[in-house]
């Protein structure tokens, strides 16, 4: 039987470890994370077009609203010292301005179609 601390302290060992890829140098926890992070801003970027068409505003704006948080991170990993500019400053008018143009497009679409 194995000891569950070896196997513990040889699991964080593993992932833990500088790998050279391409012309970075990362670990694997760093890598896997990045790549989930990746992930999941690609999929609630295109969420909010089924919601569009269907024209359910709630769900237009709860993706728009995790689509800018997610943007944020993107963007302002190494921008913004501090979580206020990270989590407030950047995202808020970005969800807000979205929102609104949404509801302006229609508007739009329906005084010239």
């Amino acid at each position: 039987m194995y000891n569950k601390s070896k196997m513990r302290a040889r699991f964080i060992s593993v992932v833990n470890k500088e790998i050279q890829l391409f012309d970075a140098e990362t670990t694997l926890k760093e890598l896997l994370f990045e790549f989930v992070a990746n992930f999941l801003y690609a999929f609630v970027a295109n969420v909010s077009t089924p919601f569009i068409v269907k024209k359910l505003d709630s769900g237009v704006f709860i993706s728009f609203i995790l689509y800018y948080f997610f943007l944020s991170y993107i963007l302002n990993r190494d921008k913004y010292e501090s979580k206020f500019g990270r989590y407030i400053l950047m995202p808020i008018p970005c969800i807000l301005g979205a929102y609104v143009s949404y509801k302006v497009g229609y508007i739009i679409v329906n005084l010239f179609g």
